[in-house]
């Protein structure tokens, strides 16, 4: 037997789990060519060289405090790492450690507990600074006037003298790229600003409530939404870092929020560029880093981009990896019963692959549990390695399948 080492639950179980496959059959394993991970030091003389702003100790010279927002654990940015670097920096320019805050950027996502917070921004930034979730429903957030839209806005980050902001940079259905203005939008706004910029990517308002996608395109509307909206709000600085297959940092981009960003998408374009497999009789897609819960599942099919047509053979088959550590998930806009809820009937496989046998994999879900994201009945969940591929030998009994992995699918770039 063939066997092949992937990456398997982000934050949870750090591990990886072994996939088996048939002598005979032609296995192409397509990963990221690895890229060597920068030192703290390295991080903090790029952050050094800002592009569009002042360096980070100019602008906090003379203010009182800061707020630092940053992604929550569904996202891989490591935290714990990037956090104590950034922090450092505001100390020198002369802030104490009680003036500045952490807000955990979770738009619709659910509140983490301070064990979570450990894991995600790590055990000495929770000892020096205040680190607080943000909530979409709070009453009291900062209302910005607009004419067009109600903008609401995290009142800690509103009244910070400093505003910054870190993420990384990966691809994002909706928003082209992870990192920059939407940190702020949506990561620390009302739920009706959510709402409202959310809605910007359906290609229509029919009952399909279908998607215009835009995976690593940043001209898209979402995006010019948020970064109208930050424009209004402000934000000082941002900190932007460029993943590799290890999840450590191999680039990092600071400053504007618009031109720091726009620089670490064009570094993710070829850091994360992966050689697509075309005409795959079996793809087996990864939803890790996003494979916190299986809501998320879908983000594994990224790596395919627009050629997802291109990349599987009619009448072959997906299979549809996720760890699911924290179970079904939870989103206040896009999950079950909530406004923007489309069901995985529609999009899980993408429309392009409607039709295609598809499997899920996930020892952290059954069927029962994921029911609620389907119409109809859910695909078969496989809490074993070993009962996908039983299934994958009976319908390629006697021959030799062409089968294209892609360990890393929701923050690949593939291309052909």
């Amino acid at each position: 037997m063939q066997s092949f080492s992937i990456p398997w639950g982000q934050w949870y179980a750090q591990a990886t789990k072994e996939l088996t496959f048939p002598d005979g059959w032609d296995v192409r394993y397509c990963g990221m060519p690895h890229t060597k991970a920068l030192t703290r030091a390295e991080v903090a003389t790029r952050i050094d060289s800002p592009v569009g702003t002042e360096r980070l100790e100019t602008l906090a010279a003379g203010k009182r405090s800061a707020c630092i927002v940053i992604d929550d654990i569904s996202r891989p940015t490591p935290g714990a790492f990037l956090l104590p670097i950034v922090i450092e920096k505001l100390v020198a320019a002369g802030m104490g450690y009680d003036r500045i805050r952490v807000i955990i950027a979770l738009g619709g996502h659910r509140p983490m507990t301070r064990q979570e917070m450990a894991l995600k921004v790590g055990p000495w930034v929770l000892e020096h600074v205040q680190v607080l979730n943000h909530s979409p429903f709070a009453e009291d957030l900062v209302t910005i006037p607009d004419e067009r839209q109600v903008i609401k806005i995290n009142r800690n980050f509103v009244e910070a003298d400093l505003r910054i902001a870190l993420g990384c940079i990966v691809p994002h259905t909706l928003a082209g790229f992870s990192g920059g203005a939407k940190a702020v939008i949506p990561g620390i706004g009302g739920i009706e600003t959510l709402y409202s910029n959310h809605t910007l990517v359906f290609a229509d308002q029919s009952e399909s409530m279908s998607f215009k996608t835009s995976t690593c395109d940043p001209d898209n509307a979402m995006r010019k939404n948020m970064e109208e909206i930050v424009g209004k709000v402000g934000l000082d600085f941002i900190v932007n870092v460029v993943l590799n297959d290890r999840m450590q940092v191999a680039d990092a981009f600071a400053g504007h929020f618009v031109g720091a960003h726009r620089a670490a998408c064009a570094r993710a374009m070829e850091s994360l560029k992966t050689s697509l497999v075309e005409n795959a009789d079996i793809l087996v897609l990864s939803a890790y880093p996003k494979d916190t819960e299986y809501s998320q599942i879908g983000t594994c099919f990224a790596v395919l981009g627009h050629h997802k047509t291109r990349c599987i053979k009619p009448g072959g088959t997906i299979v549809a990896m996720t760890a699911a550590s924290e179970g079904a998930g939870f989103h206040s806009l896009f999950g079950p019963g909530m406004r923007l809820f489309s069901p995985h009937d529609d999009n899980m496989p993408p429309m392009e692959l409607r039709g295609m046998e598809t499997l899920v994999f996930s020892d952290g879900v059954q069927k029962i549990d994921i029911r609620q994201f389907y119409r109809a009945e859910p695909p078969g969940v496989c809490g074993e390695w070993s009962e996908v591929l039983s299934r994958l030998k009976e319908k390629y009994h006697g021959k030799n399948p062409l089968v294209a992995i892609y360990p890393m699918g929701a923050i690949q770039i593939g291309e052909l």
